[in-house]
């Protein structure tokens, strides 16, 4: 195999496999490019591409319902294992591990003293727990398990909490984009005397949504626990 490549296998009725660029691919992987093609190492597809073994057409047709190698190569990406090199597990690895003590920092609290736990008390119960980050698998996927993890170490509370929010209009656009990126709207209403909401979200990223919108209307806001 190409050293500057990287194989993803695929296991069917037949294994196969494909060689690809390491940083277009794992571009292509999480959304920021889109030509699959300009992902390829080389356009073909292997039974072993080590030995340089090529699949044949009627391989191909069996397993993937094609003879067109582009499509049989999408198919392979999209399904198999993509082997990242070690620097990119790495640096995936760190990136999520990131994200994952952020998403938990703002989603839960700490019931004790009903406010979010700071983000480096999570990194080091993540670390006495012996969490492992997967780089590939998706963070959501993740969280609950970190969090069910650490929870022995740290206490932590997923409550979620409704309020309503009444803002006046003048400060009611600047707010708006705040609440839609970290609460769920579960009503809304825009009247003469200002802008209404009914809001649901976790209850230790709360307070500092109350506080952001507080500031933005220099404490003209009036919110309510429901």
């Amino acid at each position: 195999m190409a050293d500057d490549s990287i194989k993803v296998d695929y296991r069917g009725d037949k294994d196969f496999e494909i060689l690809v660029k390491p940083d277009e691919a794992l571009e292509y992987k999480e959304g920021d490019i889109d030509n699959f093609e300009k992902i390829l190492f080389v356009r073909e597809v292997f039974t072993d591409a080590g030995a340089a073994e090529r699949a044949s057409t009627q391989q191909l047709e069996d397993e993937f319902g094609t003879s067109n190698i582009l499509e049989a190569a999408k198919q392979i990406f999209d399904q198999g294992n993509l082997q990242l090199t070690a620097e990119q597990k790495n640096q995936k690895r760190e990136e999520k591990r990131k994200r994952i003590v952020s998403m938990i920092s703002r989603r839960a609290m700490n019931p004790k003293t009903d406010s979010p736990h700071p983000p480096q008390r999570i990194k080091n119960a993540m670390e006495e727990a012996g969490v492992n980050v997967d780089p590939m698998e998706d963070i959501e996927k993740q969280f609950e398990e970190i969090v069910d993890a650490i929870r022995p170490i740290i206490p932590i509370s997923m409550e979620e909490k409704e309020f309503a929010v009444k803002i006046p209009n003048e400060y009611a656009g600047k707010c708006y984009g705040k609440i839609k990126s970290q609460a769920n709207v579960l009503e809304e209403e825009w009247g003469d005397d200002g802008f209404l909401a009914k809001l649901k979200m976790p209850a230790g990223a709360k307070k500092q949504l109350e506080s952001d919108i507080q500031k933005v209307c220099k404490g003209k806001a009036v919110i309510k626990d429901i």
